[in-house]
Order: C-alpha cells, then structure tokens, then sequence
C-alpha cells in the first residue's frame, strides 16, 4: 500500500533539473501519484572543495537551475531551487546561509501550505535547518557515504552534520549493506532496502528492440556506461580495455564533469554520446552487448549500490563491474574483476558466454527490486514511524495528566 494524503518535502542530493534521474527523483516522482511532494534542489555546493577541471560548466549548470526557482514538473510535485552562496563549512557563510536558506524555505512551505510535513533528508547541509519544519517525521536515506563528500572541503562539518540528523530522524534508510552496518550501531530503527528500478520501461524497451539513432554507425559488440563521468571513474581501466579490445567498442553516455578522458577519447573504437534524456536510457541499454561498471575502488565506492545495476539487470544484458560489495552479492551473473586485466578478460568472457538462463536470473533479479515494490516497503517504514511517534506523544500525554 502506498503512502497517501501526506505532504512530504524532500532534501536531494542531486539536482532535479541537471542530471538524469537519481533515486530521490525516482521516489519522489512516485510518492507524489497520492502525497504533495516538494522537493529541494541541493544547496550544498562548495566551490572550495570542488575540483577546478569542470568548475565553469558545473556553475552554470546551477545557474540554469537557480533561475527556475519553483517549478511544478508533475501533478502535486513541486520543485524548489533555493538561492545560496556556494561555500559551507564557514561559519559565518554558513550562518548568512542558513538565514536566506530559512526564510526562502518557510515562505515556499507555506505559499505551498505544507503543514506537518514528512521530511525526507538525502542532503546533510539541512541539518542546520530542521527546526524551520513541524515535521510529522523525519526519515534520513542514507544513498551515499554523506560524510565522505569529495564535493565538501570541510570533512568534520559533514560528521557533524549527520551526528544531528541522526540524532533528530526517526527512521534510516540504507541502500547498501554497507551503510546498513555503519548505521545500525549508530540509531536504533535503521533498515536496509537497495535502489529500484523502472523495471516495465527496461523490459519493454530491450523486448521491443528499439533502434537508437545515436548507435547507428557504432559497430558492435559494445561495451558500454551511461552516467556522469567524473574523476571517479577508473579511466585508466577504461583506457587498457580499450586498446586490448580494439574490436569492440566503447560507449559512454553522461556529462564529463572531472578527470582527463582526453587520451581515451582519441581511441577509434571509443564514442562519447554526452548527457541523453532519461527516455532514451533503456534504448541505449538495450543495445549494450555488455554493461559496465567501472570505477576507482574507494570508501565511497565501497559503500555505494549503483543506481543503474538493476537498470542494467532489467535489460538483461550482462554486466562486468569492479569489487563493489552490492554487485558481489550477485556474482552468479555478474562478472567481478579485480584489476584492469581481469576486467578485459571478463569483457571477453561476458561476449562469448553468457547464457539465456544468466539474462534471466538477471531479470528476475530486477523485478524484485522495481520501484513500485520498494515505494510500498518506504510507506510501510513512514507509516509505521508515524504510528510510532504518535503512540509515545500520547503517551506523555497520558503521563501529564495523571
């Protein structure tokens, strides 16, 4: 059953109007087909701790999205770009912050008439702000290592940040194990549940076999990721399989927004697509001959579940990704590689061998994890908390009047 008749505002991560969907946009998108949802475009930037490769591009961007201000893009889905100074960890910006910040927040929230709102936090640079809300509950969704940002100069602040919505949420979230097990020694009601997927649009666009014009002069097999492209990612790894798989092409669709792809991008059998619309995702996925995972093993990563996994699963297509403890869980269909070598192999061995029973297992896989299923499991986590919350504030009631 899903959550109804709530008002629910949300504090992202990512921003609504810049990239592709993120698993807060996915949420979002679906809680609002029965609860007013407003959701907050981060108002985190800091320019000082932001790498300088990129930084013009990652501004403007911003800017774009700034100048949207509150934008309706869905029936009872509003979305808010608050106006900030982009630096954090300061205490004298973060104080002029914090009051355009509440003052923007508080006259949306009532010009919207979001009384007694779930607050879904996703944005540790809220924590400053959470009295702004009389909020029903607070559920924190742990998605990503927060205090680990490598966007955030100001690591101590960032630990900060979360020790107070730790101490203010009623309810965790955990997409990874992971972060499950860092958390649950740290509040008390902590659950695990991994990112959806869009699991009917996948399978009907890979069934259908639709024919993406961007791939029309690409010869296949391919090996292909779609996902902003930063620092993050192993170019390295990407540059060894491309030159020791010179007959099988490499396809990259995402914004570059840090690290040096300059060498890869002179490879021939390698093509970068840029940033394609969401719709065009599953088209591209499908023409994937392998699905590629692919990033610097760190704390962050370590921790991470990618979003396009289960994309990627609800294809069918198989996968090759690097020692992430989320895709090990699936090692029976997922080749794990361990270095730029055995990820070339596993390329080849994923080409040659993978089965029609591996492609359903795989899909399979997916459908457990659609986003319809896990919306149900997030209401059933925010109804319960409500329940909770309102049981023990009767209970002081009852105690005050004895």
């Amino acid at each position: 059953m899903m959550l109804k008749g709530w008002n629910i505002i949300c504090f992202a991560p990512n921003d609504w109007w810049e990239m592709n969907p993120s698993c807060a946009t996915h949420i979002m998108r679906h809680l609002a087909q029965s609860n007013r949802v407003l959701f907050v475009n981060p108002f985190s930037s800091d320019l000082s701790g932001a790498a300088r490769k990129g930084l013009g591009r990652r501004i403007w961007r911003k800017l774009c999205s700034l100048g949207k201000f509150l934008r309706r893009p869905q029936p009872n889905l509003y979305v808010f770009s608050p106006i900030f100074l982009p630096l954090q960890g300061r205490q004298g910006i973060d104080a002029l912050n914090n009051i355009l910040l509440r003052f923007q927040l508080k006259l949306v929230s009532r010009l919207l008439a979001m009384k007694k709102p779930v607050v879904w936090v996703e944005n540790l640079r809220v924590a400053d702000l959470l009295e702004v809300f009389n909020a029903k509950v607070f559920v924190y969704h742990v998605s990503d290592l927060f205090n680990r940002c490598t966007y955030t100069a100001n690591k101590k602040v960032l630990e900060q940040r979360e020790a107070a919505i730790l101490t203010k949420s009623d309810v965790l979230i955990c997409v990874s194990k992971e972060l499950f097990a860092a958390q649950s020694a740290r509040h008390p009601n902590v659950h695990y549940l991994p990112h959806g997927v869009d699991f009917e649009l996948f399978r009907t666009v890979a069934e259908k076999k639709i024919i993406l014009p961007e791939l029309a002069n690409v010869a296949r097999p391919i090996a292909g990721y779609f996902g902003t492209m930063t620092a993050c990612n192993d170019i390295e790894l990407l540059l060894w399989c491309a030159q020791k798989l010179p007959d099988v092409s490499f396809v990259f669709a995402g914004q570059i927004t840090g690290g040096d792809y300059s060498e890869l991008g002179k490879m021939n059998n390698v093509h970068f697509l840029g940033r394609l619309p969401y719709e065009k995702i599953p088209q591209l996925c499908a023409h994937f001959d392998v699905c590629m995972l692919q990033w610097k093993m760190d704390e962050w990563i370590e921790s991470c579940n990618p979003l396009k996994m289960f994309e990627y699963m609800a294809s069918g297509r198989p996968i090759v990704s690097v020692p992430i403890k989320e895709a090990m869980q699936y090692s029976d269909v997922i080749s794990i590689a361990n270095s730029k070598e055995q990820f070339t192999d596993a390329i080849r061995w994923e080409l040659r061998n993978d089965t029609p029973q591996r492609a359903q297992r795989r899909i399979e896989i997916a459908g457990e994890h659609s986003w319809d299923k896990h919306i149900e499991k997030i209401s059933e986590l925010i109804e319960t908390a409500i329940i909770a919350k309102e049981n023990v504030g009767f209970q002081f009631a009852g105690q005050s009047n004895k």
